[in-house]
């Protein structure tokens, strides 16, 4: 899925972890097989090329989907699965670290526009026979929401099979159970988007789930300006946003991934009445580098870590 993963678990000895770290990979590597935009051959990238008509899929691929129609709803439309055209109108054509230092000729990308007039309430979900159905010329990109849902999946599978505890991440979207040592809480550090390479916080969860979206990341040159991955389904560019970076915790890294990148898009004043509604705690981060903690975030932070 274009994304680092990297797995901590606590087990009852170095033998166990390691079987479980074998089967967690093994997992990872069947979920991009289904999920990656960046494999002609996965599950989704045919799904995509059967558009149109009625187009069976697995099990684990038509959840996702209906999640991503779900969540859809539940950000206002913020959230859209149906962007992929756009993403790549954008220069996001291939995996992150093919993009290059050049500067990317948005023409020869297509066009933005591309998918406009349709989108997540015109594609049809038959559940009883796993079926998908996305209008002509609408194509799916479920990205983060397939890291987020792989992160609790493989962290979900730990606990199952006798992890005592585990942190799994995927590209930034963090699942977190037991303990790290003996009643020890696991820490997360979130990165400052102002300062590559410094913290800006420190949390701290005993179980749950941590994404952050920021446009400091996934950041590249085009003939028309510096864009960015995360695109604003009312315009279908890289969003115009207020915000530099959202970090959200959830019970699942699915939804904190989801919310992050609602509120990032939204912007300071609607994503937080968004995150109001939903009952989720986040830090928000400004241009000018200020950070906004809301709902019961802090008590989240190492050492009571004051918003500066």
């Amino acid at each position: 899925m274009g994304s680092a993963c990297s797995l901590t678990i606590t087990a009852a000895d170095g033998d166990a972890a390691e079987s479980l770290a074998l089967r967690a990979e093994a997992t990872v590597a069947q979920l991009e097989a289904l999920w990656s935009r960046f494999r002609p051959d996965s599950e989704l990238m045919v799904l995509d090329e059967h558009t149109g008509e009625d187009w069976g899929v697995g099990p684990d691929t038509f959840a996702l989907i209906a999640a991503a129609l779900e969540a859809h709803r539940r950000t206002d439309g913020l959230f859209d699965p149906t962007l992929l055209d756009a993403l790549v109108a954008a220069g996001y054509d291939r995996s992150f670290d093919q993009l290059g230092d050049g500067v990317i000729p948005i023409a020869a990308h297509g066009d933005a526009r591309a998918g406009a007039g349709v989108g997540p309430e015109q594609i049809g979900l038959d559940h009883e026979r796993a079926m998908v159905m996305l209008p002509a010329g609408l194509r799916l990109d479920l990205g983060g929401i397939a890291k987020g849902r792989a992160a609790d999946v493989v962290a979900e599978q730990l606990r199952r099979r006798g992890a005592i505890g585990a942190c799994v991440d995927l590209g930034g979207d963090i699942v977190v159970f037991g303990a790290r040592e003996v009643d020890e809480p696991w820490g997360i550090a979130v990165d400052d988007p102002q300062r590559p390479g410094d913290d800006l916080a420190l949390l701290v969860l005993e179980q749950g789930a941590v994404a952050t979206s920021s446009r400091a990341r996934r950041r590249w040159a085009t003939t028309e300006g510096p864009a960015h991955h995360l695109i604003d389904p009312r315009t279908r560019r890289p969003a115009v946003t207020d915000l530099l970076a959202v970090t959200v915790v959830a019970a699942e890294a699915m939804w904190a991934e989801v919310f992050a990148k609602a509120v990032l898009i939204a912007g300071s004043v609607e994503g937080a009445a968004l995150l109001d509604t939903v009952g989720l705690p986040a830090l928000l981060v400004d241009e000018s580098g200020t950070v906004t903690s809301v709902g019961v975030m802090e008590s989240f932070l190492m050492d009571a870590q004051a918003p500066r």
